[in-house]
This record gives C-alpha cells, sequence and structure tokens, in this order.
C-alpha cells in the first residue's frame, strides 16, 4: 500500500481506538454505588480500591495502537534502507493478530485489525524482499549476525516452498487486456507466487512463460499472545523476542477462513493479480515480430506453456491464439473461468504461443511435436485418465490449427501445395523428412474436444483486400521455408502449383477465401471420438458477405457436424471476451467431465 495511504488509515485507526477506550471509560463511570440495604450500619472503615481489570476490549485496542504505531515506525526506517524495518513490520504484524486473538467477537475490532495487518505483513514482505530475507527456504527476521528463519507452508499450493521465487505483495498495475478484477475482502494478504522456471540443461525453459504466478493469501500466523518481555520495556519493540509464527501462502479457493484463537474471519483473496503478474512479464509488441519476423528471435519461437504448475488429476485445457496475436488475448477468458472452483480443481490452462507469421503447417506440426511430447512428460507411465482428455480452443486462425491436431490429413495437405505425389519429390533426405512429417499427420489420440472460436473454416474477405496483400508481403519467411521452397523447385521442376513457384502461401494467403489449402483443410473432418463446437460473432453485417463479425462472415465461421453451435453479439476481437462466450465455455468444459467419466475422479492431492 503506498505510504499516502497507510498514513491516512494509521490516524485513522488510533482515532477509533481512542474513542473505543473513551466510550469503555464512560460507562465505567457512569455506574453508581449500590446503597446499603435498610438497616444495614454504614461503615467508616475504607478499605483500598481494586485494580480496575482490563477488559477484552480495552487489550484488544491496545495492540490495534501498537500495531499503528510500530508500523509508523516502521515506515520510517525502510524510506531509511534500513533493514530492522523487517522486524518493525513483523511486530506491528503480530499485535494486529493479537488484537483479534484477544477480543474475536467484535466486528469493530476484526475490520481495523484486517486492516493494520494487512499494511504491516505487506510492508514485512516488501522489505525481506528488498533486503534478501524472502525465498523458497523462508522469512528471516531478527539481526543479521542472528537471523529467525520463519518457515514457509505452501501446503495447499501446488508447489513446495523451495520451488518459489518471489512473493509479491500489492497489486499489479491494470492491464487493458483483462476487463475486470476478481477480489475478496477478508483477513490476510492476498499476492502472487512467482514460480522459479524450470529449464532444461540448454537453459530454455520447460513448459513455462517467462513468468509463471500463481494467486494466494498471506497470513503469518502466530500463537498465543506474548507479554512483553523485560528488554522490551527499556529498549522498545523492536528489541522484543520475535514470537514463534509460520508464513502460510494459502489458495484462497482451498482455504475459505483463517483461524484466530476463536475467530474464523473469512480470508481475503485476489484472483486476478497473478494474471496481470504475468502479462507485465508479456512484452506487447511480441505479436508483432511473430508476424512480420517469424523465428527471428528466441522468444517467437512456437512453445507450449503452462500457465500453472501441472497437477495429476486435472485436464488440460490448450489455448490457442489468432494471427497477429498472443497467449495474452486469452487472459480475460481465462481470468473468468478461474474463478469457477470446478475449472480450479479439474482443469489446467496451457496456451500455445507461436509466431503467426511463419508456415501455416509449419506452426501446427510444432504444436502436434510440443502437445504429445508435454503429455508424455506430465504423465510419463499413461496412468493419468484427464492426460487422455485434452481441449482445445482456437480463436480465428487458432481454430484451424486446433483442427489439424485432430484429424487425419491424408494427402489433403501435400496435394493443396504440390501438383505430384510426394513420393516423386526429390529432395536430400533430412528435408524429405521434415516435409513428411508437415504434411501428412493422424489425429492426437489424446485430443477428445475442439472449441472454434470466430473460426474462419472458408476464409475471410479481409485477407483479399489491399490490407491482407500488403500484410502478406510484409511478412518475411522463415530462412528453412525459404530454403525448402526453392530445393523443391529447383530438383522437381513443375511439381509445386503455379502460385506457389515463386514462394510458398503465407498466413494471409491461406486465408483467402478459395485458398486451395484452406478449401483443403475444410474438408477434412475430425474421427468420431472427437466433439467439436463453435462460437460465432454476429455485430456487423457486410453488404458482401452478409452477418459476420467484421472480419470473418457467419457462413464462413459454420463447420458441419459440430456438436453445438452459439453466435454472440461481438466483433471479431471480442467474441472470447464476451460474456455468452464465458457461459458456453463453463458448459462445455462442464459436458466433457461428466461425458469423460471424469466428474467424479478422485483429484490428487494439491502438493505431490
Amino acid at each position: 500500500m503506498p505510504a499516502t495511504a497507510r498514513a491516512t488509515r494509521i490516524p485513522r485507526l488510533l482515532h477509533a481506538a481512542a474513542a473505543l477506550l473513551a466510550a469503555c471509560a464512560i460507562a465505567g463511570a457512569g455506574a453508581v454505588a449500590a446503597e446499603p440495604a435498610p438497616g444495614v450500619r454504614r461503615t467508616s472503615l475504607a478499605l483500598p480500591a481494586a485494580a480496575p481489570e482490563t477488559t477484552p476490549l480495552e487489550k484488544a485496542l491496545g495492540y490495534l495502537e501498537r500495531s499503528c504505531e510500530i508500523a509508523t515506525q516502521a515506515a520510517d526506517l525502510e524510506k531509511e534502507g534500513n533493514c530492522r524495518a523487517i522486524d518493525g513490520y513483523f511486530t506491528a504484524t503480530e499485535a494486529a493478530w493479537n488484537a483479534v486473538w484477544i477480543c474475536p467477537g467484535e466486528p469493530a475490532i476484526l475490520r481495523e485489525a484486517a486492516a493494520a495487518y494487512a499494511d504491516a505483513l505487506e510492508g514485512l514482505l516488501r522489505t525481506a524482499s528488498a533486503h534478501g530475507r524472502l525465498d523458497g527456504r523462508g522469512l528471516r527476521v531478527g539481526p543479521a549476525w542472528g537471523p529467525v528463519c520463519v518457515p514457509i507452508d505452501s501446503r495447499t499450493m501446488p508447489i513446495r516452498p523451495e520451488a518459489i521465487e518471489a512473493v509479491v505483495a500489492g497489486c499489479p498495475p491494470e492491464d487493458r487486456r483483462v476487463s475486470r478484477s476478481h477480489q475478496r475482502g477478508g483477513f490476510g494478504l492476498p499476492v502472487s507466487v512467482r514460480v522459479a522456471t524450470p529449464r532444461a540443461r540448454d537453459g530454455s525453459r520447460i513448459l513455462a512463460p517467462d513468468r509463471q504466478s500463481l494467486a494466494a493469501t498471506a497470513v503469518l500466523r502466530f500463537t498465543m499472545p506474548l507479554d512483553e518481555n523485560i528488554l522490551e520495556s527499556f529498549a522498545g519493540p523492536l528489541a522484543r523476542d520475535h514470537a514463534p509464527a509460520i508464513l502460510d501462502l494459502v489458495d484462497p479457493m482451498e482455504i475459505a477462513a483463517v483461524e484466530i484463537g476463536t475467530a474464523r474471519p473469512l480470508l481475503a483473496a485476489d484472483l486476478t493479480a497473478p494474471l496481470l503478474d504475468m502479462l507485465e512479464a508479456l512484452p506487447r509488441d511480441d505479436f508483432v515480430r511473430g508476424f512480420l519476423r517469424p523465428y527471428g528471435r528466441t522468444d517467437t519461437l512456437p512453445r507450449l506453456e503452462l500457465l500453472e504448475p501441472h497437477r495429476p488429476g486435472r485436464v488440460p485445457v490448450v489455448f490457442i491464439h489468432g494471427l497477429a496475436s498472443d497467449e495474452g488475448t486469452w487472459f480475460d477468458l481465462l481470468n473468468e473461468l478461474r474463478t469457477r472452483p470446478w475449472f480450479h480443481r479439474r482443469f489446467e490452462p496451457w496456451v500455445f504461443q507461436y509466431p503467426t507469421g511463419a508456415a501455416f503447417f509449419e506452426s501446427s506440426r510444432q504444436l502436434r511435436r510440443q502437445l504429445a511430447a508435454a503429455v508424455r512428460r506430465c504423465d510419463p507411465g499413461g496412468t493419468d485418465p484427464a492426460m487422455r482428455h485434452l481441449v482445445l480452443v482456437g480463436h480465428s486462425m487458432g481454430g484451424l490449427h486446433a483442427k489439424l491436431q485432430a484429424v487425419d490429413s491424408g494427402t489433403a495437405a501435400w496435394d493443396s501445395l504440390a501438383q505430384v505425389p510426394f513420393e516423386r519429390i526429390r529432395a536430400p533426405r533430412a528435408m524429405r523428412e521434415r516435409m513428411a512429417r508437415t504434411y501428412f499427420f493422424e489425429p492426437l489420440p489424446f485430443v477428445k474436444r475442439v472449441v472454434y472460436i470466430a473460426t474462419p473454416h472458408g476464409g475471410s474477405e479481409l485477407a483479399s483486400l489491399g490490407v491482407g496483400r500488403l500484410a502478406s508481403i510484409s511478412i518475411r519467411q522463415s530462412p528453412e521455408v525459404v530454403a525448402f521452397q526453392r530445393e523443391v523447385v529447383r530438383l522437381n521442376p513443375g511439381a509445386l502449383r503455379p502460385e506457389f513457384e515463386g514462394a510458398l502461401p503465407t498466413t494471409v494467403d491461406i486465408l483467402r477465401p478459395g485458398s486451395p489449402v484452406l478449401e483443403a483443410i475444410e474438408r477434412l473432418r475430425p474421427p468420431c471420438w472427437v466433439t467439436c463446437h463453435s462460437i460465432m460473432g454476429d455485430a456487423w453485417t457486410s453488404p458482401v458477405s452478409g452477418p459476420g463479425d467484421k472480419v470473418v462472415p457467419l457462413a464462413s465461421a459454420r463447420l458441419p457436424g459440430v456438436a453445438s453451435e452459439v453466435v454472440v453479439p461481438a466483433t471479431h476481437t471480442k467474441v472470447h471476451h464476451h460474456p455468452i462466450t464465458v457461459l458456453e465455455m463453463e458448459r462445455i468444459l462442464t459436458d466433457h467431465l461428466r461425458e469423460s467419466g471424469l466428474e467424479s475422479a478422485a483429484v490428487p492431492a494439491a502438493m505431490p
């Protein structure tokens, strides 16, 4: 929380404490001494007055006042860069916790203590991180020559403490790619837990984005309140012995309340913060580089990413973005789905990021290869039924990539580019093998459902207009694709279709109505074990192509043989953000659980 906000809140807390103390004093002063009973002689012997006993309310108010005062001192130390601010915030957090413990039945105490606790804990995590005192080993408080390590408990999270890279307090900056925030008031401090990215020997990431963040609520848990010790009475609160504590990082979708003595306040939560934290690390122009300069840098290579650490028993839902886009386009839909407890427990989101200007069939080959590798890595023994029921969700051109994971190409893909059978093509062995993997494929056996969102099965008129031609010219084909095309033409004159003698089609070329590649893909049909659904936009009527979403006409988005079809009043880039789409995705995924027999299957514990 900003210092100005904290400075405003602390006087308010102190004022509230003073007002409640005054009320208690007035109530005590208003008491009238009882008159002696008739006939009883009044004695002149004066007995010593008993010291008034401190009530739980007064004790709680004292702890609240103490928390605010120490937090103010810690904030001053933090401004100076003094690491003793860590101890100050720790003590302030403990005092706010004690206020609730001492007086659990007073709503006003709980409300003010929760605010003071969250402020102090945020300061504690922030300063501890800044001074290298917070990591997977725990939270270290006290002097540098003899720190006390507060252990981290992450049993409700899908990770062990040693896998924690950082605990980020405070809400990340807003992002237009996420339309609203899902928060819940209560006790504790919502945080984003950044997970250490698993890497291969060559340093490349393994099935993880640049930043993988999880929603958690931090609760610094203490035992019973401790009295002031002798050293503290002389040297001040920062000299007190640190109370035994545990830093709980709690999954707010699994735990609903905090236990503080006899109090059970609701656990605070922020389910959107980790998505914003991941978006903050996502380059905003990544999709532009991927469109115009595919394979130009490491960050524009195709990559399958798990937005959360894998947990056995959860069904992967793979989201595939469209042309000139990136994985960030899905975060708004994910922000809604992840608030549903059944989605959180039964599904895990995967995203496929790829350079949309790259050769179409090459990107599909990469997706096919990486999906198979991910399934093997997540379920090496083949014993997890959830890994045999993947769901693919594609927006725009991403829907075409999703379809190619669930169909048998036969010779259709190759015939859409060439005029002679593949067997007659002369090429180096390595090139022939790569060509075979790219243009000849079978359905992935573990893909059981495909959702098309605003997918141009019949093409888009925009690809034929001037803007489409300009985009096609601007795309720089990858060196591998250029070398392949030139080698095939050199060794096999007349083998390719005339329109592809100069260059293979770009992704924009493929989306033109009448494209032989697009027509070949449209004729392919998934096997009987794959269920398909269509979600289409209808917010615009073109005088040429009729109703549609301004990019894809309804006639192009429709596909025979789908199990369901929903029309959404939205434009092309908003279809997958629309509330109707969210509801339809909920229905499709709940049906998927029921029809696959996974609805009542046992899910293993959160942390292995």
